[in-house]
């Protein structure tokens, strides 16, 4: 559901979550987070990053990675439920280093990045110009309604998207798939 109606962020991590197996820290913290508001309980969270993590031990991800899951979910330490980042947290956290993928792609991506991606993701010519220029601004939130705008031709225009779930919420509410989901946990993949 993610790849589908996750904004670009989330899809990246998602993405590098399959290719390398493994998210550093805050990559972890900001999609962990994104998908414990999009509704996937603890035990299927815990089941989610087993499978994702592969190629580590049952011992290494119980040892390294299951606490800091239920710690997310206020299960461990101070028992403090945490919400997901907004974007401006995202935007303004700090830019990945090497080997990292989380932030956001139209603050942190360089343009040559990004703009492969964009055409990538079947974005026009016009409309990757008019998103770059936007970045170009710093103007990465109205980036990534520009980006949705695009893709999502047939919904009613918006005000500037602020929070990843807003992103998949409103992408959801406008897909077949809303219909299926509604009731039903987050499936992880196998």
């Amino acid at each position: 559901m993610v790849e589908q109606h996750g904004p670009l962020c989330m899809r990246s991590l998602q993405g590098a979550l399959k290719r390398d197996k493994h998210l550093k820290h805050q990559g972890r913290m900001q999609y962990g987070l994104f998908l414990k508001a999009i509704g996937l309980p603890v035990e299927e969270a815990l089941l989610f990053w087993r499978l994702a993590f592969s190629n580590k031990t049952d011992e290494q991800f119980q040892k390294e990675y299951a606490y800091n899951i239920r710690h997310n979910y206020g299960l461990e330490g101070k028992r403090v439920s945490y919400d997901s980042f907004s974007c401006g947290k995202i935007i303004k956290g700090g830019a990945p280093s090497s080997g990292e993928t989380h932030g956001c792609p139209f603050r942190h991506y360089s343009a040559g990045n990004l703009e492969a991606t964009l055409y990538k993701d079947n974005i026009s010519t016009n409309h990757v110009n008019e998103i770059m220029n936007l970045i170009q601004g710093s103007h990465y939130q109205l980036a990534c309604t520009k980006y949705f705008e695009v893709t999502h031709p047939d919904h009613d225009k918006i005000d500037v998207i602020e929070h990843p779930n807003v992103y998949y919420e409103l992408s959801l509410n406008d897909s077949d798939d809303k219909k299926k989901t509604d009731g039903e946990a987050m499936e992880v993949e196998r």
